[in-house]
């Protein structure tokens, strides 16, 4: 099907039900469902709320699927599934049965025309937005999505929705609550929610009156966070001393040398963390003074900022390498990438230095909540979210400003606090510096595309304009080009 835009912007503004109808919810039906919607909130000046409302449509379409599927793999068993012991028996394989076999069971979904229709539509400036399919939910299932909205209204924060709706019989459930608690976040209610059942269909129903949103931007940050930044202790006199010296634009290498002699444990360490895998593109380096002639004043200075980040958060670093190897790689993507699009020297070392800082928040949080983010990634995994946008959308705990809190505490230069609290939104930085900011997303998003969460096509819009990249391909080609760098960080 070809989504012909024209006709949905007329169904939009003359409030015509706009219906698509599915059986198996193909990757392009999902796109077209995606910009239906970006359409329909266009027409009502509302494009803040798409990523919010994206999250819902996916959630209901997804569970509408996944409900086609129960029905078929029930059938295809002779379990009944109004019967209690029947459903149980299902349920214990239903899960592994139809990953292992996802196809066979879509084609008979399709045989047996189980379909999903997603109706839009607008009337007096309210977005209804609901989900059907001709599986009838069963009513345990139904007393147990209603338990869980009940349960929703006692929870604060997605963290806690983790913490308490986890086991995997639940997943469908967790992923209702954190629906609700999305619509919490646009200032609504449960009430904005409706699922019901007829003899023939079940439908999941949305309707946003949009005089009543009140988008909540989450900018917080958790009084255990707070107490922890301010018990970090300052960046060290040493290092802001030599950072002083640095300043000066009359300096000169010897007298560098002469002030890093009377240190010789930062010397060292700092030779040693020149020659470290994140800056291994380099030769190897046997004094500080031979660091000072080869990367310049500029480069020293920059280098003094991660290195004195790594001393002072040693002992979460040493319990987080896994996310130390990922700041590393980000950083040297980031640098590749500045030098195969054209940035300057200046940039190319600020990329480098900002993607090494970049998740230095996720790294105090991961420590505070050893197994929340973990949770949240899987949870986004399975649902083809990234867990950056979820986290954006739904934690009351911003890592990127727990990051940039921190540089501020440490009298960061501006440049690189705003590297790291707006990675995931470089269009928020400052416009001189978008550029070398799209670097560090874009290179955060390779990352994520080797770990398997994210896709080439989630990359922000944003930075695909200001990197001048046309295509998810372009950006394919793009990361297969940069990927020799790769793997340094386990050298």
């Amino acid at each position: 099907m070809t989504l012909d835009t024209t006709k949905v912007k007329h169904a939009a503004r003359n409030g015509i039900p706009l219906i698509i109808k599915t059986h198996t919810l193909p990757a392009q039906t999902e796109a077209d469902l995606e910009e239906v919607l970006s359409l329909y909130l266009a027409e009502l000046g509302q494009e803040d709320l798409k990523d919010h409302l994206s999250y819902c449509l996916k959630e209901l379409t997804v569970n509408a699927k996944k409900a086609n599927t129960k029905r078929v793999y029930f059938q295809e068993k002779k379990l009944n599934l109004e019967d209690p012991a029947d459903y149980e028996i299902g349920l214990k394989t239903f899960k592994q049965d139809t990953m292992d076999k996802i196809d066979y069971y879509l084609r008979l979904q399709e045989k047996e025309d189980l379909y999903i229709k997603i109706t839009f539509l607008i009337r007096n400036n309210t977005f209804y937005l609901s989900v059907r399919n001709n599986a009838p939910i069963v009513p345990k299932e139904l007393t147990r999505v209603y338990d869980r909205i009940a349960r929703s209204k006692a929870f604060k924060s997605m963290e806690e929705a983790f913490a308490e709706v986890l086991d995997d019989s639940e997943g469908a459930g967790l992923g209702i609550v954190i629906m609700i608690l999305m619509l919490r976040k646009m200032g609504l209610s449960e009430k904005a929610f409706d699922l019901s059942s007829t003899e023939t269909e079940t439908v999941a129903a949305l309707s946003i009156p949009m005089n009543a949103v009140r988008l909540e931007r989450v900018n917080l940050i958790a009084d255990e966070v707070v107490r922890l930044i301010d018990s970090l202790p300052p960046f060290p006199d040493n290092l802001q001393k030599l950072i002083q010296l640095l300043n000066d634009p009359d300096v000169n290498f010897t007298i560098l040398g002469n002030q890093l002699a009377r240190d010789p444990a930062l010397t060292a360490d700092l030779i040693k963390f020149v020659n470290s895998a994140q800056f291994a593109n380099r030769k190897k380096i046997e004094s500080i003074t031979e660091a000072i002639r080869l990367i310049g004043v500029q480069g020293v200075k920059e280098l003094i900022y991660p290195y004195g980040a790594h001393q002072l958060l040693r002992r979460y670093v040493e319990k987080q390498k896994a996310l130390w190897e990922e700041a590393v790689q980000v950083s040297l993507y980031a640098n590749e990438l500045a030098k195969r699009l054209k940035f300057d020297r200046d940039s190319q070392n600020q990329v480098q230095i900002g993607g090494i800082l970049y998740n230095i928040g996720q790294i105090i949080l991961s420590f505070i909540h050893p197994d929340l983010l973990a949770k949240v990634q899987d949870f986004c995994r399975a649902r083809g979210i990234p867990s950056e946008l979820f986290e954006d959308l739904t934690m009351s705990i911003n890592p990127p400003d727990i990051g940039a809190r921190i540089a501020e505490k440490w009298n960061f230069p501006e440049d690189l606090i705003q590297m790291i609290r707006y990675y995931r939104h470089p269009q928020l930085a400052i416009p001189d510096l978008q550029g070398e900011v799209c670097l560090i997303n874009l290179a955060q998003h390779f990352v994520g595309v080797e770990s398997d969460l994210v896709s080439y096509s989630q990359v922000p819009a944003f930075v695909l304009a200001n990197l001048k990249l046309a295509t998810p391909e372009a950006v394919a080609e793009l990361h297969e080009q940069v990927q020799h760098v790769s793997g340094a960080a386990s050298k």
